[in-house]
């Protein structure tokens, strides 16, 4: 790692640290009531009570199962779909009103309507997280689709090249890199889809850790719950940041945006 790679890892950790401090300021010194705020080591504790009597690694294990396979299965139906959206008019016409009109409406008011077409087991929550990321994966990638240079296009044309080969040849190199952004990005919706879908009607998973420790008034335990679920994002992200480079040496940096 380089020494400009290091300076920005620093430079990352740096909120981080005053967070930290800031709180065990507060919590160390009395000024907030435990209830509302615990300390870093009533945190701790909590932390540790949930993974040694909780079998709280269980539920991370299944609540990333879920994601995953949520995730997966909009991407794969997404992709296309937005492609298709990007390369023509009449599918923009007939697509984008009704993907504009899902992807506003909130995910916890589609809950109800899962869960009465497929009850309240993994096919539901499987759904809620996959229809959370699709509706706006499909606008993303269309937008990436049609916002390649004309210039590319228009060229390929005069050396000859054909529709299909125009799409395969030039735009898809061309806005691969920029899909796998939007993935990246789409990520962090699976996991806000999640905790909704967790949180109703559950017999595991982080949400339904975080929403038993709320009704016990175990504040440590939700404070917790949501530490992990921010660390796995955070993990999530610089992994994929990392492999960006790899996948895509040709592109652009990728710009923090998120």
């Amino acid at each position: 790692m380089g020494h400009g790679k290091w300076f920005s890892t620093l430079l990352g950790a740096v909120p981080f640290i005053m967070v930290f401090v800031l709180w065990s300021a507060v919590t160390y010194g009395g000024l907030v009531q435990p209830f509302f705020l615990p300390t870093p080591t009533a945190l701790a504790r909590g932390l540790w009570f949930l993974f040694a009597e909780r079998s709280f690694a269980s539920d991370i294990a299944i609540s990333i199962e879920r994601v995953l396979t949520g995730f997966v299965i909009a991407v794969v139906l997404a992709i296309p779909l937005g492609i298709a959206v990007g390369l023509s008019r009449k599918m923009e016409a007939i697509i984008e009103p009704i993907v504009g009109f899902i992807r506003y409406t909130p995910t916890p008011a589609l809950i109800p309507l899962f869960i009465l077409w497929f009850g309240i087991g993994e096919t539901e929550k499987v759904i809620v997280i996959a229809q959370s990321v699709f509706f706006q994966l499909v606008l993303m990638v269309a937008n990436a689709v049609a916002s390649t240079p004309k210039e590319l296009i228009e060229s390929a044309r005069t050396l000859g090249a054909g529709r299909g080969q125009i799409v395969y040849r030039v735009i898809l190199p061309f806005v691969k890199p920029r899909i796998y952004d939007d993935l990246r990005i789409s990520v962090g919706w699976a996991w806000s889809a999640l905790m909704a879908a967790e949180i109703v009607g559950a017999s595991s998973g982080i949400g339904l850790v975080v929403i038993e420790a709320q009704r016990l008034l175990r504040t440590p335990n939700v404070m917790g719950g949501i530490l992990v679920i921010g660390i796995i994002g955070l993990i999530t992200d610089i992994t994929m940041r990392n492999l960006y480079p790899v996948f895509f040496p040709w592109a652009p940096k990728l710009k923090a945006h998120a």
